[in-house]
């Protein structure tokens, strides 16, 4: 509820960037593999999903859309939250990886 609310009252703009941002530094890591990029890929995720499920919050929220478009942004709204979740799980699980390294027991 409070990062549905945070999105609600974030501007267009930062919604945008958000999702935008998500997507470009995501593709970057992907591309040149730097150390400890899942680290990184998970947290632009969460980033990008948080942009796309503002904006299709946003645009079900005027409600200028017709019944197919709505089912739609419904459909990519859940799909971002569930997106967001499993990144937010990642960035948890590939950070604690990263920082235990190959430590033996």
């Amino acid at each position: 509820m409070m990062l549905a609310s945070r999105a609600r009252h974030a501007s267009d703009g930062r919604l945008v960037l958000d999702a935008a941002g998500g997507l470009v530094v995501g593709a970057l890591l992907v591309a040149f593999r730097p150390p400890a990029w899942p680290v990184f890929l998970s947290a632009a995720l969460v980033f990008l999903a948080f942009g796309v499920w503002g904006i299709s919050d946003r645009a079900l929220g005027d409600g200028q859309v017709g019944p197919r478009a709505s089912r739609a942004l419904r459909a990519l709204r859940v799909l971002a939250a569930g997106v967001g979740v499993a990144s937010t799980l990642a960035f948890i699980a590939t950070g604690m990886a990263v920082m235990l390294g190959t430590w033996i027991s």
